[in-house]
């Protein structure tokens, strides 16, 4: 889960650019305690680089509630910078062509 997070961040950071430095929002379930600290991680290091990380934090069902606050963000035209997804849930939004056309080995 981390590389995918990670992953996509690097997407959003790539996409972004200031002379302030990367500015995202970041919508995601990773809200206990553990995933918290992990996530606190990612943030330092983003912010370490630059970047200013603007947390949208969405708690319970396991990515369930996130992916309908997606969904909803996408329907409005203002989806996040980067999302948490898993599953065929990212091949759908691929599809539907609201995915970066990124090659991940490139930027990685």
């Amino acid at each position: 889960m981390k590389k995918i997070m990670i992953a996509l961040i690097t997407l959003a950071f790539t996409s972004t650019s200031s002379i302030a430095g990367p500015k995202i929002e970041v919508l995601h379930w990773w809200t206990s305690g553990g995933e918290a600290a992990a996530l606190k991680v990612l943030k330092d290091d983003f912010a370490a680089n630059g970047g200013e990380w603007l947390d949208m934090p969405v708690a319970g069902g396991g990515g369930d509630a996130a992916n309908v606050a997606l969904k909803a963000r996408i329907v409005a035209g203002d989806p996040p910078s980067a999302s948490q997804i898993k599953g065929p849930t990212i091949q759908e939004y691929d599809q539907e062509g609201v995915v970066a056309p990124y090659n991940i080995d490139d930027i990685a």
